[in-house]
């Protein structure tokens, strides 16, 4: 029964939430050794996602050993564990957990035209459970 502006409302919040929930996701596979997911996924499967991009496009000197890593298959668990500690220490968690913040803020804006109630306050709580997940 909802207007077609809340209706679209609701799709790009969708949409959003949805991006801002893998790239969580994304961080999770790197960052979280209590996930109930194996660390280096998809560090492993060569998987690009939104840290190993950001790393990648690192030009410091400081970092050619773990692009090294990156681009190598890590079948190894050694090399895998460097990675992981490699990608753990690096500034592009930070960069990537910024845009998490910064996507998940997006969603929430599209809630703006939504009547306040408990369903846009529980949409605008998934916003800050998928920030906090990925801290």
């Amino acid at each position: 029964g909802l207007e077609d502006p809340s209706l679209a409302a609701l799709a790009a919040y969708g949409e959003e939430i949805g991006v801002v929930f893998q790239l969580s996701d994304d961080i999770i596979d790197i960052a979280s050794d209590t996930s109930g997911k194996t660390p280096g996924t998809d560090l492993r499967a060569g998987v690009p996602t939104l840290p190993t991009l950001l790393a990648r496009a690192s030009v410091d000197p400081a970092d050619a050993r773990l692009l090294e890593l990156l681009d190598s298959d890590l079948d190894s668990d050694a090399d895998l564990a460097e990675a992981l500690g490699l990608m753990r220490a690096h500034s592009a968690m930070a960069d990537a957990r910024a845009e998490i913040t910064r996507r998940a803020e997006i969603a929430r804006g599209y809630l703006a035209p939504l009547p306040d109630g408990e369903a846009k306050a529980a949409l605008s709580a998934l916003c800050d459970a998928v920030i906090s997940r990925s801290s």
